[in-house]
C-alpha cells in the first residue's frame, strides 16, 4: 500500500519550485526574443546595459543590420546592429530607446561546478521560456575553435534548447554571469563568461569589430627536440610553419616555410591557440621570435599585424 507524501515533506520541494519560479521571473524582465536567420529561426537576447543588447552570433548566420525582437510586454521593436564577433559567437545590437531594464551581472570568476543555473528565453510570441541546469565544469581560460579567448569554460550538463542560444544564463539569485550558446561545443552548451561579454561589447563599441592578432602564417603543431621537455616528462611542441602569405608580418620579418616557431613574445607557441593567445595583446607591436631553422635556433623581430574579419589561420 502506498501512501500520498505528507505536506510536511512537500515543502521544501514546493518551496524550491516557487524559489526558481520567482528567478524566472526576475531574469524574464530583462530577457527579449530575437529574430535570427530564416523565418523560423529564433534566440533569445538580454539587455546588458542601458541601451544595449547582447544575443549570441550564430543565430544569424550573417548579422543583419538591424533586426527585431519581441520584450516582456510583448512589444515588437527594431535594434541596430553594433557589430558581432563570430570567434566568441557575440553580437552587439543598440535598442530604441533605454527605457528596458539592464540584467543584474554576477562574477563569473565565481560560478563553481555542481552549481545550478537558470536559462531564460521567449519564444516568438515573446512568451516565456526556462531551462534548469547544473554546472557540468568550470576552469580556466580557453580557446575556441575559432580562435576566439574566453576567460572562463563554463560548460552546461546539456545542451541548449531551441531558442535559448542567447539567453542569460544565472545563478540563484537571479545574476547574470554569461550567455548561452549551442554554437561552441558539439555535445554541450557552453556559457559566454560576464567578463568576456564586457570585454568584447567595449570592444564592438569603440570600433565595431574585434580585431585579432595577424601573421600571415599557416602553421601545424610538431614535437621539437631541440627544445627541453616539460615538467610531466612530455615532448615540447612547435609550429611548423607550412605557408607564408607573401607581403604579410612574418614574410617580411624573414620567416620562412619550414621554420619551426618555438617561443613568441617570450611565450611558449605549442599550438595555434597558444599563439593567438601570446600576440592578442601585442598588435601593432614589435615582438621577438624564437626559432627552429634547419635543426639549428634562430631569431627574428616582426611586427603583429591586425586582422579585423574572422580568420582560422594566423
Amino acid at each position: 500500500m502506498t501512501h500520498a507524501p505528507s505536506n510536511a515533506s512537500l515543502a521544501p520541494l514546493q518551496a524550491l519550485s516557487e524559489s526558481i519560479a520567482s528567478t524566472v521571473d526576475h531574469i524574464a524582465k530583462f530577457t527579449v526574443s530575437v529574430r535570427g536567420r530564416g523565418r523560423h529561426a529564433l534566440g533569445s537576447g538580454v539587455v546588458w546595459r542601458s541601451g544595449l543588447l547582447v544575443t549570441a552570433a550564430h543565430i544569424f548566420g550573417r548579422a543583419p543590420a538591424a533586426a527585431s525582437i519581441v520584450t516582456a510586454q510583448r512589444e515588437r521593436a527594431d535594434i541596430t546592429l553594433v557589430g558581432t564577433d563570430a570567434a566568441t559567437d557575440l553580437a552587439l545590437f543598440r535598442l530604441p530607446d533605454n527605457d528596458l531594464p539592464a540584467a543584474d551581472l554576477a562574477d563569473a570568476a565565481a560560478v563553481r561546478t555542481g552549481e545550478l543555473a537558470v536559462l531564460v528565453g521567449r519564444s516568438q510570441d515573446g512568451e516565456l521560456t526556462s531551462s534548469l541546469t547544473m554546472i557540468n565544469r568550470a576552469s580556466g581560460p580557453w580557446q575556441t575553435w575559432l580562435g576566439g579567448h574566453l576567460d572562463r569554460l563554463i560548460r552546461l550538463d546539456g545542451g541548449v534548447h531551441d531558442g535559448l542560444s542567447g539567453a542569460p544564463v544565472a545563478n540563484a539569485t537571479g545574476a547574470v554571469f554569461g550567455i548561452a550558446t549551442s554554437a561552441l561545443s558539439r555535445t554541450y552548451g557552453t556559457v559566454i563568461p560576464e567578463s568576456t561579454v564586457s570585454r568584447v561589447a567595449d570592444e564592438l563599441l569603440a570600433k565595431g569589430h574585434v580585431a585579432r592578432a595577424f601573421l600571415g602564417i599557416s602553421a601545424q603543431a610538431v614535437a621539437v627536440a631541440q627544445v627541453p621537455r616539460s615538467a610531466d616528462g612530455a615532448p615540447s611542441s612547435g609550429l611548423l610553419i607550412t605557408s607564408l602569405l607573401p607581403g604579410g608580418p612574418a614574410a617580411q620579418a624573414g620567416v620562412l616555410v619550414g621554420d619551426i616557431v618555438v617561443d613568441v613574445a617570450d611565450r611558449r607557441a605549442a599550438s595555434l591557440p597558444d599563439l593567438r593567445y601570446s600576440l592578442a595583446s601585442h598588435i601593432g607591436k614589435d615582438v621577438r621570435v624564437s626559432l627552429i631553422r634547419g635543426g639549428l635556433p634562430a631569431e627574428v623581430v616582426l611586427t603583429v599585424g591586425q586582422w579585423p574579419t574572422e580568420a582560422r589561420a594566423c
